[in-house]
């Protein structure tokens, strides 16, 4: 009898350890990131910032970690990136919101000016997103050089630690697609 006692109080003790651990496991903190640099280049975290959606929210990039990113920078004037844009729940939904974010930056209008928020609303509801971000950038967000921007639309991959792990110039579903495949095998590791 003692040593079945025994064996239980073991066990007990150590799923009480493992949900210890768990609870007190580090979180990530957007505004103390546990990086001190940051830089837009390949293996890297890039910069956090801020800027508004479609409903007039802000959101910032660091909101995201945790979840694969695709970062979608794009003007409303450019044929592929509306086709880019078509795409984009359909992408959120055929790998799971809570694994996938897909972030667009507008950072034209169809006029070449910033967009405003009629612009960013004009842009979700005419190529259907619902689920995705549409962000409001201007070219001034493209000046720090963090971001290198070729052609529209350009992609950045970022992984789950916020680390950026690759680039595509132009529209590809199969780059796309493959891109958010191979981050998604990589495992998780954490802060």
């Amino acid at each position: 009898m003692e040593r079945k006692y025994i064996i239980r109080l073991f066990i007990i003790g150590l799923l009480m350890c493992a949900v210890f651990a768990a609870s007190c496991a580090p979180k990530f903190n957007p505004d103390k990131p546990p990086w001190d640099t940051c830089y837009g280049a390949q293996g890297e975290h890039p910069c956090d910032f801020s800027l508004v959606d479609q409903n007039g929210d802000t959101v910032r990039l660091y909101d995201y970690y945790g979840k694969v990113i695709v970062l979608d920078f794009s003007t409303m004037w450019c044929g592929p990136c509306i086709s880019a844009a078509k795409t984009v729940d359909a992408t959120i939904e055929k790998y799971g919101e809570e694994e996938v974010a897909y972030i667009t930056i507008l950072i034209e209008n169809s006029f070449g000016k910033d967009p405003d928020l009629r612009d960013l609303e004009h842009w979700a509801n005419s190529n259907g997103i619902k689920i995705g971000s549409v962000l409001g950038g201007s070219r001034d967000f493209l000046g720090s050089g963090e971001w290198p921007i070729e052609a529209w639309p350009t992609f950045f991959f970022i992984d789950r630690n916020m680390v950026l792990r690759g680039s595509a110039v132009g529209y590809s579903s199969y780059t796309i697609d493959g891109s958010i495949e191979k981050l998604l095998e990589e495992p998780d590791t954490g802060i």
